[in-house]
């Protein structure tokens, strides 16, 4: 308890994540400022998750409806939540829960949580992102991070703000993230355009590969296909993926507060 106090005390006055034996002529990176015409505050999308073909549950990523303040910066608090149903739910019990706060204006992470419950393993994080030092705090201590680094969540959200309109087949968009104490590029690979039926209706689409991180869960790093609304939105309709346990599919089936005209939907 006397640990979880002290905690709490130090997110308080803004001490985690902060180096205060900092020499005062340290060097203090710009925090530049990055377009964003994709989303806005209260979108909120809903997918359901099938494994093979049992319904394997929903998935919620939700911005809130106002700014949240983080280090005098004004953010988007950005939740992304999911839990298993039905038989899934019995033989592998989900409860995945994501938090981050991303910059309005530069679009990086000043603050992320992780609270994931897959089966029998469990895992948290609490990180504060510091971009003027790049510095990343956890309970895992301090790692130096590239200029630009996401956290899982916002890399999500900061790839639909990429501008694709004149991409080619085979066009690859970086993306550098922070997870569990390293750091990594998430690489989203454009394969073309498709239009393709969903529960929301037809749409032309971006189609994309992720390539993510291989071990725990996914066979290999293209294991993801993943279809968004070309559009200005660049909303996920759909993903599919082979991972160990089989494959899994995500599709779209509620929208709400999205910022601009579904000009992809096929009337």
């Amino acid at each position: 308890m006397k640990k979880v106090i002290f905690i709490a005390a130090l997110l308080a006055t803004g001490h985690i994540g902060k180096n205060q034996n900092a020499p005062t002529d340290e060097v203090l990176y710009e925090i530049k400022p990055l377009p964003n015409k994709a989303f806005t505050f209260g979108e909120r999308l809903t997918y359901r998750i099938h494994y093979g073909m049992l319904n394997g549950g929903n998935a919620y990523f939700e911005v809130d409806d106002k700014a949240h303040v983080v280090n005098d910066r004004q953010t988007y608090r950005i939740k992304v939540y999911g839990k298993s149903a039905g038989l899934v739910d019995v033989m592998f019990k989900v409860r995945d829960e994501y938090e981050s706060y991303m910059d309005v204006d530069a679009l990086v992470p000043w603050k992320a949580t992780k609270n994931v419950r897959e089966g029998g393993y469990r895992d948290t994080d609490f990180i504060m992102f510091d971009h003027r030092r790049r510095i990343a705090s956890s309970r895992r201590g301090q790692l130096t991070i590239p200029e630009g680094t996401k956290d899982l969540v916002s890399s999500i959200y900061f790839a639909r703000t990429m501008d694709m309109v004149n991409a080619r087949p085979g066009d690859v968009f970086p993306v550098t993230f922070y997870l569990d104490h390293k750091n990594y590029e998430f690489r989203f690979k454009f394969l073309g355009r498709e239009t393709i039926d969903t529960e929301m209706g037809r749409f032309n689409a971006l189609k994309v590969k992720p390539q993510v991180i291989e071990g725990r869960v996914f066979k290999d790093q293209e294991a993801i296909t993943m279809w968004v609304t070309d559009d200005e939105n660049k909303i996920p309709l759909r993903v599919q993926s082979e991972i160990w346990v089989g494959s899994l599919k995500a599709d779209l089936i509620e929208m709400k507060g999205i910022r601009n005209p579904l000009s992809s939907k096929v009337k």
